[in-house]
This record gives C-alpha cells, structure tokens and sequence, in this order.
C-alpha cells in the first residue's frame, strides 16, 4: 500500500509504517560485537606499546656511516631546501629520510624539528638523514 504524506511517499508493510529517513534499529548481537571489537583493539594498541618499547633496544641497534654529520634538522618545506643547524642546505634529488625505526619516510611526513645524521653528496646536497633518538646520540663516538 503506498500512501502520500506531504509530498513524501511512505510504504507501510503489514500495518507497519516504514520511514526512510529515521533511524535504523541495530540488533542487540550488532552492538555487542562493535563493542567488543572496539574493546579488544584497545587491548591490542596497549600491548603492542608495551611490547614496542620492551624491544625497542633492539630496533634501535643499526649502523650508521661514521662520516655522518650530527645536527637539528627542522622540518622540510617541499623547496628542495632542508635546514640543518640553522643552515639552509640543498638536498639531493634522491634524498631519503629514515626514521628512528629505520624506515623511509617521505619528507612531508616529519612535522617537528628533529636530531639527525646526515651525509651529503659529492656536489655536497644533503643524501641520506637519519632521524636519531638521545641513546643513539650518546653512542656516537666524538669526534
């Protein structure tokens, strides 16, 4: 039976009236389950932060090239210029970022000045930066 009511058409099934634009009755068994998903990924997210920093030291053990250069680095404008130590410095066009995890991450990415180590290239743009955490600044060797 379809029915009008200003302007709107309404289906009514059985003596039921159908709104097409109210809310849809979610089954008690869909909430439980949302809930108890939302539930165990917090669960998860803890333990992998526990897990994370129980084996961090052993993340954090690379090699980085000797030559290397400590400093601060701010974040990348996307000019192909990159501040390091208050100095404007060109970088290469294959230059690449690696996180304190050793992953590449794209320039863009980085939002807050960071304690580096980098290599240039032979026409002295920045080729490599490496992001560093306090441990492994300490365990640089002076030179």
């Amino acid at each position: 039976m379809l029915r009008t009511l200003g302007g709107q058409a309404l289906r009514s099934h059985k003596g039921h009236k159908l709104d097409y634009n109210g809310a849809m009755p979610l089954p008690a068994s869909l909430v439980a389950s949302i809930i108890s998903a939302i539930i165990e990924a917090a669960a998860q997210s803890s333990t992998a932060t526990a897990t994370a920093s129980k084996y961090e030291i052993y993340s954090n053990t690379r090699t980085l090239p000797p030559e290397a250069k400590l400093g601060v680095m701010l974040p990348p404008l996307g000019d192909g210029q990159v501040i390091i130590n208050g100095k404007s410095m060109t970088l290469a066009p294959t230059a690449q970022f690696r996180s304190q995890q050793n992953l590449i991450v794209m320039s863009m990415s980085i939002q807050d000045p960071k304690d580096v180590v980098y290599i240039t290239d032979a026409s002295g743009a920045i080729y490599r930066v490496w992001m560093i955490s306090p441990a492994e600044i300490s365990a640089r060797p002076k030179n």
